[in-house]
């Protein structure tokens, strides 16, 4: 599922129109509808954070399905040897087992 998709999704599913979302998030209707129909590159983390709020979403699934890497999830991976042992071994593991 694309991030349009998935943005479009929980829209639908809070029950909420372009408008509506547009203006609890903070930017403009032709944005959003641009993103639904994937003519416009997945948003910031900060854009990801105001989305999800309007619609009561996890911020972190929304970064995630924008292709990005929530900031905090970064530090920790950076700053915490066993986090970053953890991740590695599932990654590789994951790998190992033919996913992607």
């Amino acid at each position: 599922m694309s991030f349009g998709e998935y943005l479009k999704s929980c829209r639908l599913s809070s029950g909420q129109t372009q408008k509506d979302l547009a203006e609890k998030a903070g930017v403009t209707i032709p944005y959003i509808s641009k993103l639904e129909r994937g003519k416009e590159e997945p948003p910031s983390e900060e854009t990801c954070i105001k989305l999800a709020a309007a619609l009561n979403e996890d911020p972190y699934i929304m970064i995630v399905k924008a292709g990005k890497m929530p900031s905090d999830f970064q530090q920790v991976i950076l700053n915490d040897q066993d986090a970053f042992n953890y991740l590695k071994r599932k990654s590789k593991a994951r790998l190992a087992q033919g996913g992607n």
